[in-house]
């Protein structure tokens, strides 16, 4: 979501004036900093030449809606899929209220839109866009940098997963029931897996549990280098997502960013990643929690060095057609444009 923040801004402000109102510290200051942003953003607003108050997230709709009610102007907000689905019955009672009074609600997945669709926000609200994503990664570092940096033998394969290690990203599941049986017909395979998070100790349990040791390097938050030298040494992508209640995927950046970096992407059939991966195109989708499905398209992609590289190849070209922020930021400056002047809150 961040980083989503950050790409979106940088990408506007090439195309429209904006006034940034932001916190870049911990979510868990954020009854202290909601005074501050609302402060700073009704300073902008009263200083005039403001047309659209922007929300980035559910969790801050309250706020749009409490400026929109000073100032007459209409308010958006981006729904990611956390933000309409905790399950907080304070948050549940609230959040969802304010997003739907806002002008326009941007989803960055169909996912997503149903989720705040079913939490009483009116369809003709909501447009979905998804995300978009820089060529950053792309030619970084390479593969020998990647095995310098983690001392893996030459001849190593190794698949990738890059995320918040929480329940829902699947990674426990996938090596618990897909590794083991990869590990057998691939011996020299290794499983990347770069984040941190609340389920760390579940993976490192079923780690052991599986005796998957030798195959599972949990590398946790990583510097720059080695972010880049993962997604440019790695053979296959991996996204084994699987459901959590009130908890979705609501788009799957991190595929984008593989793809750019040509990497055959296996991912879960689920959720805003179905907005991420096209099958066939930039990736290959299968049924979630299918351990045969996961195996069989994973394995093929083992196999087949040369048909893994020219799939990669084709997901670059597909992913940079289909997901540039230039014409993703465009269709935010549309929507605003076709926003009232002057608007009172209900």
């Amino acid at each position: 979501m961040e980083l989503f923040a950050y790409d979106l801004h940088t990408a506007l402000s090439n195309k429209v004036d904006t006034q940034l109102v932001k916190w870049g510290g911990s979510n868990k200051a954020l009854p202290i900093v909601y005074p501050l942003l609302f402060f700073k953003a009704l300073h902008h607003l009263a200083k005039g030449g403001i047309d659209v108050i922007h929300i980035q997230d559910g969790l801050l709709a309250p706020l749009g809606w409490l400026l929109s009610k000073l100032s007459r102007k209409p308010y958006t907000v981006v729904i990611h899929g956390l933000d309409i689905t905790f399950g907080n019955p304070v948050f549940q009672a609230i959040a969802p209220r304010m997003v739907a009074k806002a002008a326009v609600v941007f989803c960055i997945s169909q996912a997503a839109a149903d989720e705040a669709a079913a939490r009483g926000v009116a369809r003709d609200k909501l447009l979905v866009i998804p995300l978009a994503v820089d060529d950053r990664l792309y030619g970084k570092a390479t593969r020998a940098d990647l095995l310098q940096s983690l001392q893996l033998a030459g001849d190593s394969q190794l698949l990738l997963t890059v995320g918040r290690l929480v329940k829902r990203k699947g990674v426990a599941w996938f090596i618990a029931n897909v590794l083991p049986g990869l590990v057998a017909k691939h011996p020299k395979l290794v499983y990347l897996v770069v984040g941190d998070g609340a389920e760390r100790e579940t993976i490192e349990k079923t780690v052991t549990e599986t005796a998957m040791g030798d195959h599972v390097r949990l590398l946790g938050r990583v510097k720059d280098q080695l972010y880049e030298a993962a997604y440019n040494g790695a053979d296959i992508f991996v996204m084994p997502n699987i459901p959590v209640p009130n908890n979705i995927e609501g788009f799957g950046l991190v595929v984008l960013e593989a793809a750019l970096c040509e990497l055959p992407v296996v991912a879960a059939e689920t959720e805003g990643i179905t907005d991420a991966v096209s099958n066939g195109d930039n990736g290959t989708l299968v049924p979630v929690q299918d351990v045969a499905a996961f195996t069989a398209a994973i394995d093929g992609l083992l196999n087949d060095p040369a048909v893994a590289k020219q799939f990669g190849r084709q997901a670059r070209q597909f992913t940079l057609a289909h997901y540039q922020w230039t014409s993703i930021a465009e269709r935010y400056v549309e929507a605003y444009k076709n926003l009232p002047k002057r608007h009172q809150t209900p």
